[in-house]
């Protein structure tokens, strides 16, 4: 959404859609032919958007799940609850499911130069597609993913949920401990070995990442030193959080000699720029970021949508890693310190470590002390997890603690989320109300976009729309032709006022308001019907002033 003052309007008229869809969308012509309706005194503007408003339901579904050696209690949980998710996604009404497809990767890329797990030459399972042992789970054993259209089975027999649980069990646990989960999702497409992955990505559908991991991530170039030896005083995978975070007041030095305790509210993920492992050894301490930048691994998923306001809408990325539980209130404590040295015949021997910022409450450390149980069931910080999903907006990403002792929640909650988004009708900005008269009167200019398949540049398959050249009319008490009408949702109003407030919940940015077009009886829309919306909108009044006018509610 790009809002724009009406003193600036010589801007909005001839601008198009075409940057902000990544070049698949004309001009927007028709909403801005016709100049709106009423003089607009400063601070109202006028604003932009396109809302889909005939569900596309079609879905693709990628889980990265984290396969090193702690995950295995994780990874039954998901297993236990991924019914939850699938449930969500029925439609409401017929209970359908959408046309969907599920993949699954796993974080293992290897370790270059690492004696731990990998080498340079092998980088773990390269981002592939994980469909192992297929056949034993009712999958056709060719398939590279899973996939149910028009309410059928396409690839696979049974339940869908037995089916992904039984391959998503035989990941195992044997991955590298050094987690690639973030570049693992890029591997899965930008990879030249895995060109042929780029199928399972349908132009038209929604893009849904889900990513189940109880360490941070640590991705890293695939020429980098920095897992080539161990200092012995270190645990093996601690390099991945003393030179991957930052903490304020604290000085996480590689290798580690101080215990560190300071606020978890108080550390980030690093941002500097990634260390050019030809020029500087990344073996030994450096000043440079020796893992690839966050916001790089964020925008290459966002291009898979397109980039920009596409991908916004597109995409949903939800993560269940290392965070605090939600019912948990007491401050956290980011923490280094001794553990015992977990490597065969090293018993007796203390090492540094990072220490879990969530616990399993069903398996609490028995003492203020370390607790291998307790640690092996908890999660350390996920602060580039953290990172990757404040990449995408508000309503593109959704957190949940791995240390949650039910998954049922955040399985529901992820479903219900990619359900909405397949049928989001919320009105991005607040409306000008125009009337005195009872309920929302806003100024807009309303128009349909017809999707149909196009080509790019490149000869791929692509969505483009075509705008119709007359404007919908707002509704009035006939409804005698195809118009539209904007609810303002209300969690105690009428049944349409609940519906919106639960369906498109208040932001910092919006309130809750729902679109609607209603058609004539037996009209029909293509899947994936656009409305374009030209609308006269509020600007947050400056602190001590009130509210413009049609602004004040």
């Amino acid at each position: 959404m790009e809002a724009v003052t009406r003193r600036d309007r010589t801007r909005i008229f001839p601008m198009t859609w075409t940057p902000l869809l990544a070049g698949v969308l004309p001009a927007l012509s028709a909403c801005a032919s016709h100049p709106l309706t009423q003089p607009t005194p400063e601070p109202i503007q006028e604003s932009h958007a396109q809302i889909t408003i005939v569900p596309m339901r079609h879905l693709d579904l990628l889980f990265m799940v984290d396969n090193s050696p702690s995950m295995k209690p994780k990874q039954d949980k998901m297993k236990a609850q991924f019914p939850k998710l699938i449930e969500a996604l029925r439609d409401p009404e017929d209970h359908t499911l959408p046309d969907l497809r599920i993949a699954i990767l796993d974080s293992d890329l290897g370790a270059a130069y690492s004696t731990q797990c990998g080498n340079q030459a092998l980088f773990g399972d390269r981002g592939g597609f994980q469909m192992r042992d297929a056949g034993s789970c009712g999958a056709d054993p060719n398939a590279r993913w899973l996939e149910y259209v028009k309410n059928q089975p396409l690839n696979f027999t049974g339940d869908i949920s037995q089916v992904f649980g039984c391959l998503a069990g035989n990941l195992g646990v044997e991955g590298c401990g050094f987690e690639h989960q973030l570049a693992a999702l890029q591997w899965a497409f930008y990879l030249a070995d895995n060109q042929a992955q780029l199928a399972f990505l349908r132009p038209e559908a929604y893009l849904g990442i889900v990513i189940l991991t109880d360490e941070d991530d640590c991705s890293a170039p695939p020429d980098t030193r920095m897992f080539d030896n161990r200092e012995r005083t270190e645990a093996w995978s601690l390099r991945c959080a003393t030179r991957a975070h930052e903490c304020e007041g604290a000085e996480l030095s590689f290798p580690i000699t101080t215990a560190v305790s300071v606020p978890y509210e108080g550390c980030r993920a690093r941002t500097d720029d990634t260390c050019d492992a030809s020029q500087v050894d990344t073996s030994v301490a450096t000043s440079c970021n020796p893992l690839l930048r966050v916001s790089d691994l964020a925008l290459a998923i966002k291009q898979l949508k397109g980039g920009g306001a596409e991908a916004d809408e597109k995409i949903l990325v939800a993560a269940i890693y290392g965070t605090p539980r939600r019912d948990e209130t007491a401050a956290k404590v980011y923490k280094i310190d001794r553990v015992p040295d977990p490597t065969p015949g090293m018993e007796g021997e203390q090492v540094w470590d990072i220490w879990p910022i969530c616990y399993d409450p069903d398996f609490p450390p028995a003492s203020s002390g370390w607790d291998k149980t307790a640690a092996e069931h908890g999660a350390a910080g996920g602060l580039r997890i953290k990172a990757f999903l404040d990449e995408f907006p508000a309503q593109s990403r959704l957190a949940y603690s791995i240390c949650e002792p039910d998954f049922g929640p955040a399985m529901a909650g992820i479903g219900l989320a990619l359900r909405n988004k397949m049928g989001d009708l919320c009105v991005p900005f607040k409306l000008v109300d125009r009337s005195d008269e009872p309920g929302l009167q806003p100024d807009c200019r309303v128009a349909y976009r017809i999707p149909r398949t196009a080509k790019d540049a490149k000869g791929n398959t692509t969505i483009a729309y075509d705008e119709s050249p007359e404007s919908l009319p707002a509704c009035d008490a006939t409804h005698a032709t195809d118009c539209w009408q904007v609810t303002f949702g209300k969690p105690d109003g009428n049944a349409a006022e609940i519906d919106a407030a639960k369906r498109c919940p208040a932001t910092d940015s919006a309130p809750s308001q729902m679109v609607n077009v209603v058609r004539k009886p037996g009209s029909t829309l293509p899947e994936g019907t656009k409305v374009a919306m030209q609308c006269l909108t509020c600007v947050d009044a400056a602190p001590g002033t009130e509210p413009s006018q049609g602004c004040d509610y």
